[in-house]
């Protein structure tokens, strides 16, 4: 699971190709967005879930197009091992 700013959650799908893994793994992500846009603190931050795997997919392209993004793409995926060790 990641958390990111919903700023750089709408910069990562408005820059990332259509086409990317990454891309979907983001526009999952929207239905709930639009859903929630204007509870507290839903209208801050977007969460993702995903899997580890799609979580190195967001690291990858946060790295071309959102830099400001991966301490927390990083974070939650650190997390996410921390948890899967524990379980």
């Amino acid at each position: 699971m990641i958390g990111l700013q919903r700023g750089n959650y709408e910069a990562m799908l408005h820059d990332v190709s259509p086409e990317s893994p990454a891309h979907t793994i983001l526009h999952r992500s929207s239905v709930e967005l639009d859903r929630r846009a204007d509870e507290e603190p839903f209208s801050q931050c977007v969460v993702i879930e995903c899997s580890q795997e799609e979580a190195m997919a967001l690291v990858d392209a946060a790295k071309q197009h959102c830099p400001e993004a991966l301490p927390d793409i990083e974070y939650g995926l650190k997390l996410s091992r921390a948890f899967d060790l524990i379980v």
